[in-house]
């Protein structure tokens, strides 16, 4: 799959953890967040960690009521069941991506990161990279493994 846009996701290390050792399969949000169908997915993990390490190409993305999404995924969302619960609390529906690959690479700091793209600062949810050339982060994308 030929990923389409290079975003990046804001999220806690144990999730990103999960997701780059495959026991998390779909990304979860209490709503839509514009990931699509082919986007590369780099995932910023929040403070105190504050780098980026890995991340992966999106599958589809799904809605369904929160009980459903449960009820249907479970074994594959990576988060126990009071977690989800109290996440999804006074929720309709679950939003969920599907991982179609991820992949691990050398640890990017803040820093790092503010010296290769001017400008990035940490995303609440989810950042655009399309119109942004990132040559620099290229090279180390391409250091990675996939999982």
């Amino acid at each position: 799959m030929q990923a389409k846009y290079i975003k990046v996701l804001s999220i806690k290390r144990v999730y990103a953890e999960r997701i780059v050792d495959g026991t998390k399969k779909i990304e979860l949000r209490k709503r839509s967040i514009g990931i699509e169908l082919g986007d590369l997915i780099l995932l910023y993990e929040t403070t105190p960690d504050s780098v980026i390490k890995g991340g992966f190409v999106a599958d589809k993305t799904i809605s369904l009521p929160v009980s459903e999404m449960w009820s249907k995924y479970h074994p594959i969302l990576g988060v126990d069941k009071e977690f989800y619960d109290l996440y999804f609390e006074n929720c309709e529906f679950a939003y969920g991506t599907f991982i179609y690959q991820n992949f691990l690479f050398p640890a990017l700091s803040l820093k790092q990161i503010q010296e290769l793209c001017s400008g990035f600062t940490p995303p609440q949810a989810t950042i655009n990279w399309r119109k942004i050339v990132i040559q620099p982060m290229d090279h180390a994308l391409n250091q990675g493994e996939r999982v």
